[in-house]
């Protein structure tokens, strides 16, 4: 039976636009019907199959229109002139396609921890006792992502259009054309999604360490009121009421300990989401990964080919924007990645703060474990196990960026 999970009305209104263009371009197969305050979540068979027939579609589709194009003078000169060029080319056309396929085979496969995943953001909004809320950034990143992808496909489909329309006819190029560019939107997408559901750990963990900062705050007081009491105590016994004191004392030492129980029972199920999205994602991720350091590698290698070819501003414009582009979508990636572990660091930082506060024995016996766990099960995301998403990966695909292509050129100009 194909698993399934409730979410709130807030937390769909989120994820929806996300889902909704997931859905179009033959991602997460996922099927959802509205309650009076809340969707039930499930995988779809039917759009199982619609993913599977459709991304076949358009794969062969582009393989068949690439190879029409490529039998053009211009494009031939331009892309696979020579060895070298066809190797480029060939490698570029490659990471556009296989993470095609690949997304949507592994999500079918893995649709059913997929929905977990959702399950796991909902039980921890119950601990927190908070309900996500759509933020302009949020929208920001989505539509801006959209329409950027959207302006720089149509300025390179009308590019190539231009230079290869003296040989063919320009309805016909546009047929040949778009089946490829619409396998790009399927990687874009899958990188939209990645973002979105890391962002959304990364939101959870801000409002742990909010919850966290609570709790110190109240522990504060629990000295301070200590304190007095003693005073008064010691001076008045006859006439206060200790009992009453120490009663109110202990309330709010065990108020502390719950709140303190249910932050890591919450931390846990952020665990338990990360595994998710590194099992459903890993692979995938790491492929686009190598897609984005082939497409660094390539785009400034076409631009040097078509500045000694024929030199078309239009030409260098688009891939000066290309260029652009695939650093963006390595940002779209990495920047959540690394949120997540800042605030893992800042979440470490206030639970030693609170240890260095006086407290209940229960209370600190909890901090501690708090502080075990977080040391051993940390939130962090990599690509297939292979490499760990930091910024310290956009370094290194920039040294591997600039040693591969002086290699490149320097092997061009001797052939």
């Amino acid at each position: 039976m194909a698993a399934a999970t409730m979410i709130s009305a807030e937390m769909f209104e989120v994820m929806a636009p996300v889902l909704y263009l997931s859905r179009v371009f033959c991602l997460q197969p996922l099927k959802w019907k509205r309650g009076d305050y809340n969707y039930v979540i499930e995988k779809s068979h039917a759009y199982v199959a619609y993913s599977n027939i459709v991304v076949v579609f358009f794969v062969s589709a582009s393989i068949y229109g690439l190879s029409q194009v490529y039998q053009l003078d211009l494009i031939y000169l331009i892309r696979i002139g020579n060895s070298t060029h066809r190797y480029v080319t060939f490698s570029d056309v490659g990471v556009v396609l296989i993470p095609s396929v690949l997304s949507v085979v592994i999500t079918s496969l893995k649709i059913d921890k997929y929905v977990r995943y959702f399950d796991y953001l909902r039980k921890c909004d119950g601990v927190l006792q908070k309900q996500p809320f759509r933020t302009w950034r949020h929208g920001l990143v989505v539509y801006t992502t959209i329409f950027f992808t959207a302006g720089i496909l149509v300025v390179d489909m009308v590019m190539w259009i231009n230079l290869a329309s003296k040989e063919q006819n320009a309805y016909i190029l546009f047929g040949y054309f778009f089946p490829y560019y619409v396998c790009y939107c399927f990687t874009i997408v899958v990188e939209l999604v990645y973002w979105q559901n890391v962002h959304a750990i990364m939101r959870r963990l801000i409002w742990l360490n909010e919850k966290l900062a609570e709790v110190a705050e109240e522990m504060n007081n629990d000295i301070l009121f200590m304190r007095i009491d003693r005073k008064k105590i010691s001076n008045v016994v006859d006439t206060l009421n200790a009992d009453n004191l120490k009663k109110q004392e202990q309330k709010k030492s065990v108020l502390s300990l719950e709140q303190i129980q249910d932050l890591i029972s919450a931390y846990q199920r952020l665990t338990d989401a990360t595994n998710s999205i590194n099992d459903c994602f890993g692979l995938i991720i790491l492929i686009i990964l190598l897609g984005c350091l082939i497409h660094l590698l390539v785009t400034p290698y076409a631009l040097y080919a078509i500045i000694f070819t024929t030199g078309n501003s239009m030409f260098i414009v688009s891939q000066s924007i290309w260029m652009t582009g695939h650093v963006l979508r390595l940002f779209l990636i990495v920047e959540p990645c690394h949120g997540c572990l800042i605030e893992i660091k800042k979440t470490t930082a206030m639970v030693c703060k609170l240890l260095c506060l006086p407290s209940k024995k229960e209370v600190r016996k909890s901090l501690e474990f708090f502080l075990d766990y977080l040391a051993q099960c940390r939130i962090e995301f990599s690509a297939f196990g292979l490499t760990k998403i930091h910024r310290g990966l956009l370094t290194t695909i920039a040294g591997a960026v600039t040693t591969y292509l002086v290699i490149l050129f320097q092997f061009n100009r001797n052939c």
